[in-house]
């Protein structure tokens, strides 16, 4: 897999929140968009085609099931990442 030669293909690998935003695949993040919307969730993967999966956990009340959020990497406006303190 991995970028093909075309420059527009690679356009993620030149985007630092998503270039960081590797570095913590399967712990909890809370991304904002643009547009204002926040997601969090357990980071899954950042895609070669840029775009960033993470699992929406579920709730009780009111129930609402597990989901996957696909967010592409250029609509991430900023994102943090919950560190264990030690």
């Amino acid at each position: 897999m991995g970028c093909r030669k075309e420059k527009s293909d690679c356009k993620c690998k030149k985007d630092c929140l998503c270039r960081i935003l590797r570095k913590f695949k399967h712990n909890e993040v809370t991304i904002r968009t643009k547009s204002g919307d926040l997601f969090s969730g357990e980071l899954i993967r950042v895609t070669d085609d840029c775009c960033v999966k993470i699992i929406e956990p579920g709730m009780v009340t009111p129930f609402v099931n597990q989901r996957l959020t696909v967010i592409r990497c250029k609509d991430i406006e900023s994102f943090s990442v919950d560190l264990l303190s030690g």
